[in-house]
C-alpha cells in the first residue's frame, strides 16, 4: 500500500496524446492544447498535470471497488434533482434529473449534460460529485443527467431499452435542449458506456454537432474487444466487473419484461434471466429487438473508435491506465493524435471513474473536469 509514496513524481505525471499545435483548431490566436495548459494546469500543463493515487488504495481494482461503495452514501455529497420524463418520438421514456438550483432563467446560461455508464445515473458517485463541484463557484454551471431507457426508476414504455452504440436517444434529446436553449451553449460529458455513446454521437454528427465541446471518461472505445474480454470466464469477471454488469442488464430485463415480451420480436425470457455474460445477454435480447444479425455485429457497429476521425469540436478524453474494465490495449493513441480536435489524458492509476487521492480519498476527476468546462466555455 506505501510503494506508491515511494515513487518518484514523474512516474504519475498525466501522459497527454494530441495532434501538433501548429495542426489544432485557434480561436483568440491560442491553440487547443494551449488553451488547455492555461486553464487545466493539473491536467494538461507538463510542469503541473499529475494523478498520484491516495496510498490507501492505489491499484486500479481497490479504486473501483471504493468508488462501488460510494455510490450509496449520498450524504457524502449531497445533490437534489428535479425529475423530469423525457418522451421520444417512438414513445419510449427516460428519466431527466436536473441538478438544483436550476437556472433555466438565466439567458444563455451554460448546461452540461452527463451521459452514464451502463444502467447508471445521477445518484452515482462519480455523477454527484462533479455535479457538486460544477454547480459552485467559480463555475456555477446548470448540469442536467440524461438515463437509460428502463433505468432509474422509469419503467420501460417500448420493447427497447439501450446498447452501447445507441446514439438516437441521446440526439434526440441534444436537439431538444438546442431548440429550446437557442443562446445556451452545451458541453457534453460521458463516463464509460456513456462515453462511448457521446463520442459515437459527436462524430455522427460532424459539423453539425449542437455540442460545444466534449469530454470521455474512461472510454471502452472499443466495444467488441472490451465485450469478448469480460467473457473471459476468469475470477474477477465472474465475481466483480463482468458478473455485475451484466446483472444490471438482467434487472433491466426482469423491470420490465411484460413490455419486452409483449412486443412484436419473440424472445425467450429464461435464457435471457440465464445469461452469464454481456454477449450471452445481447443475442437473446438486445441484438433481436434492435435487428441485430448478431452480438459481434452490434459491438463492432456500436464502437466510437470508428467515429473518432469525424469529431470536429474539442473533445477530452481522460482514461487510466489500470481501469479493470476499459482495457489499455483498446484506447486508440494513434487514431487521436490524428484529429486535431481531440486530446487524451492518460494516467497510470484511477481505476474506473474512481480517480482517488489523498489520505483523506477525495476524487481528482471532478476538478479536472470543471476546469476543462470552464476552458472551453472562455476560449472564443
Amino acid at each position: 500500500m506505501l510503494y506508491t509514496a515511494l515513487l518518484p513524481k514523474w512516474w504519475f505525471k498525466v501522459q497527454l496524446t494530441h495532434a501538433p499545435s501548429e495542426k489544432q483548431p485557434q480561436r483568440s490566436g491560442r491553440a487547443l492544447g494551449e488553451q488547455l495548459r492555461t486553464m487545466c494546469p493539473t491536467l494538461a500543463d507538463p510542469t503541473k498535470a499529475y494523478y498520484i493515487p491516495s496510498w490507501v488504495m492505489p491499484g486500479g481494482d481497490m479504486q473501483t471497488i471504493y468508488l462501488y461503495t460510494q455510490h450509496f452514501k449520498p450524504a457524502g455529497c449531497p445533490v437534489s434533482y428535479e425529475r423530469e420524463i423525457f418522451e421520444f418520438s417512438d414513445g419510449g421514456k427516460a428519466a431527466i434529473d436536473w441538478a438544483q438550483p436550476r437556472q433555466d432563467a438565466l439567458p444563455g446560461s451554460p448546461l452540461i449534460i452527463l451521459v452514464p455508464g451502463i444502467a447508471g445515473g445521477s445518484h452515482d458517485y462519480y455523477a454527484r460529485s462533479f455535479i457538486h463541484r460544477i454547480s459552485q463557484q467559480p463555475y456555477g454551471y446548470q448540469v442536467v443527467v440524461l438515463h437509460s431507457r428502463g433505468c432509474n426508476g422509469v419503467d420501460l414504455h417500448t420493447p427497447k431499452a439501450f446498447h452501447a452504440g445507441m446514439t438516437e436517444d441521446l440526439r434526440e434529446f441534444v436537439k431538444h435542449l438546442a431548440e429550446n436553449r437557442p443562446k445556451s451553449p452545451l458541453i457534453g460529458i460521458g463516463f464509460s458506456l456513456g462515453a462511448n455513446i457521446l463520442t459515437k454521437y459527436v462524430g455522427e454528427e460532424g459539423a453539425s454537432c449542437r455540442l460545444v465541446a466534449a469530454a470521455s471518461v474512461c472510454n471502452p472505445f472499443d466495444i467488441d474487444t472490451t465485450v469478448r474480454a469480460m467473457c473471459v470466464p476468469t475470477i474477477k469477471n465472474r465475481f466483480l466487473y463482468a458478473a455485475a454488469l451484466t446483472r444490471s442488464l438482467i434487472s433491466v430485463f426482469t423491470s420490465n419484461q411484460k413490455v419486452i415480451l409483449a412486443g412484436e420480436v419473440a424472445l425467450d425470457a429464461k435464457r435471457i434471466v440465464s445469461a452469464r455474460n454481456i454477449n450471452e445477454f445481447n443475442e437473446e435480447y438486445t441484438i433481436k429487438v434492435f435487428g441485430y444479425q448478431s452480438a459481434k455485429e452490434l459491438n463492432v457497429g456500436g464502437s466510437c473508435i470508428h467515429y473518432l476521425k469525424d469529431i470536429q469540436v474539442p473533445m477530452l478524453f481522460i482514461n487510466a491506465l489500470d481501469d479493470p474494465m476499459c482495457y489499455r490495449r483498446t484506447i486508440p493513441f494513434d487514431d487521436i493524435a490524428k484529429n486535431p480536435n481531440l486530446v487524451l489524458a492518460c494516467t497510470r492509476y484511477g481505476g474506473h471513474l474512481a480517480y482517488f487521492e489523498g489520505t483523506s480519498v477525495t476524487p481528482w476527476l471532478p476538478g479536472q473536469l470543471a476546469s476543462f468546462v470552464q476552458a472551453m466555455l472562455k476560449w472564443k
